[in-house]
């Protein structure tokens, strides 16, 4: 893979302008690089700029933020679509790097030239323009959830009278009101629609194949961060797959230990829940904990589900009829509207053929060393689209601390065997621990400080903030936030580690 000591007059592209965008352009920019973002909405916020009516953020205002940039005290505690738009745009000025964005621009296609050189066909969505630029480096920040919307076809849908959409064309309340709406899903999308549906419909029904385990903002009596945003919680989960053999035989030993601790911990979650219990979760909690299905429940929704307001069917759409759904349960509900929470299907639709064999996509995603270098593919990075973790923003500056740090020689690069051989044991270990899901690779939510842990060794930067048994209980007990972890994070990236 290719480094760079001289940043002068090498040019990098990056593709969004996300929360991992703007951490992206913001560090390379720090570090003298020639930066350009394309971002095809007016704003940055990628995601959060074209999102589904009353789309916010599940984790609180101090969790979704960089660590160095806390948001405003008059900010909603788990903020809106528009807040976190303006918040990245607050830090792109802070910062002075503007110029490096250019808004309602798309691109077309790449393709990689001879000498590792990247050709970008970009239109301009003002004019319906297209040019062409060069770039010595490129740079994927286009978001896990930027795909093309998963929609599934039932048997008769052509018949029905009402209408069916996807979650992501959702944009008002009004949509729902007065019909009888029928949600497919169980995603925070789902969610938010259920409640939405239960207030303003005159009838809100929810399909799911399966309960999952979600957080609240408690488990039993405990804050949810002071239980599961700590090193000492990572110890608990399945070892990450860079552990070593040492610390993974010792964490056999201890299975006894940590069946019983989860056992308690699905039993305190119970408490808070209150559902009956044909709506009890069937996997593991430390199962779903490592899965992309996992979201933060409102307590709003699980009072609406337990008075009856939202009617949550473990079942599937057998068929669709002229006004009614048939379940695979035998019932028949009737429906004005069925929206369809199914999610994204992932799509590289940028790349040409020969660079979409070289990404080697499976059937459980695109499998890349730390997430972040497809070994395959020299001078090409991607930031937050390739890794899903439960606080994304300080994940992807994290990501670009690591990145510029291999750009500018300041930490040993791998081969492209060495890379493999770690992404092989990732695969072996995700696999073993995670059921499938076409977001499998890119899947790492509670594993996230593990991960980070692992960056921040690459780069040779201590994560503990002092000695001594204070500084022990501290790393390992107290919660993790990126505030915390700001210390650490300045440290990036520091001098050469030697090999």
């Amino acid at each position: 893979m290719t480094g760079r000591g001289s940043r002068s007059g090498f040019r990098v592209a990056v593709i969004g302008a996300g929360t991992a965008g703007v951490a992206t352009a913001r560090v390379l920019s720090e570090k003298g690089f020639d930066c350009v973002v394309f971002e095809k909405h007016s704003k940055a916020g990628g995601l959060w700029a074209d999102n589904y009516y009353g789309a916010s953020v599940q984790m609180p205002k101090s969790m979704y933020v960089f660590p160095d940039e806390p948001h405003s005290e008059e900010a909603s505690e788990f903020m809106g679509m528009d807040e976190v738009c303006d918040y990245l745009e607050r830090i792109i000025d802070k910062h002075e790097i503007r110029k490096c964005f250019r808004f309602n621009t798309q691109v077309t296609e790449m393709k990689q030239l001879d000498g590792g050189i990247w050709s970008l066909t970009v239109k301009d969505l003002k004019t319906d323009v297209s040019t062409d630029d060069t770039f010595d480096y490129l740079v994927m920040c286009n978001g896990t959830f930027s795909s093309k919307p998963h929609r599934p076809n039932f048997r008769g849908q052509e018949k029905f009278e009402g209408k069916i959409m996807h979650s992501s064309e959702w944009r008002s309340a009004d949509e729902f009101a007065g019909k009888k709406v029928v949600i497919v899903g169980m995603g925070k999308s789902a969610v938010d629609a259920c409640m939405v549906a239960s207030e303003v419909g005159e009838s809100a029904v929810q399909l799911v194949r399966s309960m999952h385990w979600f957080t609240t903002s408690h488990v039993g009596f405990i804050p949810t961060d002071v239980v599961v945003f700590t090193r000492f919680f990572q110890m608990m989960l399945p070892p990450f797959y860079s552990s070593s053999s040492v610390y993974k035989s010792l964490h056999k030993l201890t299975a006894p230990v940590r069946w019983l601790y989860f056992r308690t911990l699905e039993a305190l979650m119970l408490t808070n829940y209150r559902l009956p219990r044909k709506l009890w979760p069937k996997s593991r909690l430390e199962v779903d904990l490592l899965h992309p299905a996992l979201f933060d429940g409102p307590r709003q929704y699980l009072a609406d589900v337990r008075s009856g307001r939202i009617d949550v069917k473990m079942t599937t759409i057998d068929e669709i009829k002229e006004a009614t759904v048939v379940l695979s349960s035998g019932e028949e509900v009737e429906a004005d509207l069925i929206l369809l929470a199914t999610g994204w299907d992932k799509t590289i639709g940028l790349f040409n053929d020969e660079i979409l064999s070289r990404l080697e996509v499976e059937e459980d995603g695109i499998w890349m060393y730390k997430n972040i270098l497809p070994p395959g593919i020299d001078r090409m990075a991607f930031i937050g689209s390739n890794a899903f973790t439960v606080i994304n923003p300080m994940t992807h500056m994290v990501q670009a601390k690591w990145l510029v740090a291999m750009l500018t020689n300041q930490m040993p690069i791998p081969s492209r065997k060495e890379m493999e051989q770690d992404i092989w044991k990732m695969k072996q270990s995700r696999r073993a621990i995670t059921p499938m899901n076409a977001m499998r690779a890119s899947c790492i939510q509670f594993h996230m400080q593990s991960y980070h842990d692992d960056l921040f060794k690459d780069m040779n930067v201590s994560t503990r903030k002092r000695s001594g048994v204070m500084g022990w209980i501290e790393h390992y007990i107290y919660p993790i936030t990126p505030a915390g972890e700001n210390e650490v994070v300045k440290r990036c990236p520091p001098t050469v580690r030697s090999k």
